[in-house]
């Protein structure tokens, strides 16, 4: 179990301690952004395989047991999250890996429902498999991905308010941190025709291998283990 929380506190430590953080500037003075990004994207492969092995070889200590009464849920959390990484990653975005300033785009599409598609739907599918998995290795695994993903944007978009400023400002003016909270406030409208429909089959594709696959693939059926 050791291993897996330390290479789960890695994976957090990468992104808050080293990229969340004024830190960052630091290292990027000295490696330049480019080897910066490239030694950043390494440690990530690293810490989620770690993650993985460590996970497989971490003992089971159980605290709620399989929760085969929420699985329904968790089904339909899986298919949020493959429709958000697959639909949000087909807009514009600057939350897409700053690819893209904020005053250079529109809110459209998975945009106007929130600015973090990508990262909400990596979160979701944390949540999804934390809550029909009560043991010990799951909560530090999945609590990991959650924590990351539905947490994680705060911290994003605090490091995106000091470099981008009023064009930040505006963006999030029209755009909800929380999906469909700009919606709800009348701060924007959503239209279901914006939505990118390739987005929605690749995610819905995805969504249905991985439900046909996850005995071969991880050892364990996703409809009842």
């Amino acid at each position: 179990m050791e291993s897996l929380i330390a290479a789960c506190l890695f994976f957090l430590g990468m992104h808050w301690i080293i990229s969340g953080s004024p830190l960052r500037d630091q290292v990027v003075n000295l490696l330049g952004e480019k080897l910066f990004k490239a030694l950043f994207s390494i440690s990530i492969f690293i810490a989620i395989g770690w993650m993985g092995i460590a996970y497989a070889n971490a003992p089971e200590l159980t605290t709620w047991g399989t929760a085969e009464q929420l699985k329904p849920v968790s089904l339909v959390i899986m298919l949020l999250a493959f429709l958000m990484l697959t639909t949000g990653a087909m807009d514009q975005n600057p939350t897409t890996l700053g690819l893209v300033a904020p005053d250079q785009v529109e809110a459209r599409g998975m945009v106007r429902i929130t600015r973090n598609a990508g990262l909400f739907g990596f979160g979701l599918w944390g949540l999804a498999h934390f809550i029909v998995n009560g043991d010990v290795a799951s909560h530090w695994l999945y609590g990991t991905f959650m924590f990351q993903g539905l947490i994680a944007p705060l911290n994003m978009e605090r490091k995106y308010k000091t470099r981008y400023g009023d064009g930040w400002t505006k963006f999030t003016d029209q755009t909800s941190y929380i999906p469909f909270a700009a919606i709800i406030t009348g701060r924007n409208k959503l239209v279901i025709s914006e939505l990118n429909i390739w987005g929605a089959l690749i995610g819905l594709g995805l969504f249905l291998l991985v439900l046909w696959y996850h005995q071969s693939w991880f050892g364990v059926s996703a409809l009842s283990y």
